[in-house]
């Protein structure tokens, strides 16, 4: 017993199946979503924007810039029409 090894490590097994990304609006938290961790760019952008929470700073605004920073946040820039 005192000579057995340690156990291996398995990189995949320790990944997080759900992760918590911030949405901003001009720099400000506003939201933040758990998805999948695996999500790309135009999935989470679109899921961004339909949150009710996000949603209501989006109306009556041009978005000028979208920052995306996968795995940790969303930014939009915003001008009044």
């Amino acid at each position: 017993m005192a000579y057995e090894g340690w156990p291996s490590f398995d990189l995949e097994m320790a990944k997080d199946d759900l992760i918590t990304i911030a949405v901003q609006i001009m720099g400000k938290t506003r939201s933040t979503l758990e998805v999948s961790a695996d999500i790309s760019e135009a999935d989470f952008i679109a899921l961004a924007k339909a949150d009710p929470k996000t949603a209501k700073f989006l109306e009556g605004m041009v978005i000028v810039k979208e920052i995306f920073v996968p795995g940790r946040i969303l930014n939009f820039v915003l001008k009044s029409k």
